[in-house]
């Protein structure tokens, strides 16, 4: 059974879809201080995660990050630094790949959360898969997103390829 995920379509509308598109926007302090976004928040660092933010990845591309999984992989950065979105002028909040990638994995633990209040995620048996392109580090880093996440300790780590076989 899909879990359907609540999130933003527009500045003030909220509807449940099948799919998180991984794209994380940045609101301005005027933004969340409205407090009409649907934030989540990991780290005190606040963002709107899925489809209103992969909407504004056109109109406001400065403040929305795409591709945070793949900077996991980039050995050249430190993915712990602040970095996201890349090029963002000095005003933008940035954030860490780690950070981003916990603000997306939160947000499945949230929605699961409130639809299934009886049931809390961190007593779920919890499967996360990643590319087989990640090397060590990007798994390590995975995991460390997945706990400032809220995923029970004991989840399992599992390459995409193997999860499709084992599907």
């Amino acid at each position: 059974q899909l879990l359907d995920i609540r999130q933003m379509t527009t500045a003030t509308a909220q509807e449940q879809a099948a799919l998180l598109p991984s794209f994380c926007y940045v609101p301005t302090d005027e933004e969340r201080d409205a407090g009409t976004l649907q934030l989540t928040s990991v780290k005190k660092e606040s963002a709107v995660v899925g489809r209103f933010a992969r909407t504004q990845s056109a109109e406001v591309p400065t403040r929305t990050i795409a591709a945070a999984k793949s900077w996991l992989c980039h050995s050249r950065v430190d993915r712990h630094d602040a970095i996201l979105p890349w090029n963002a002028p000095a005003e933008v909040r940035k954030c860490s790949p780690v950070v981003v990638s916990a603000l997306y994995l939160q947000h499945l633990v949230d929605t699961w959360n409130e639809q299934f209040p009886d049931t809390p995620f961190k007593q779920q048996q919890v499967t996360l898969t990643v590319p087989a392109s990640f090397d060590a580090s990007a798994r390590e880093l995975t995991r460390e997103a997945a706990a400032l996440a809220g995923f029970p300790k004991d989840f399992v780590l599992l390459e995409e390829p193997q999860a499709a076989l084992y599907a």
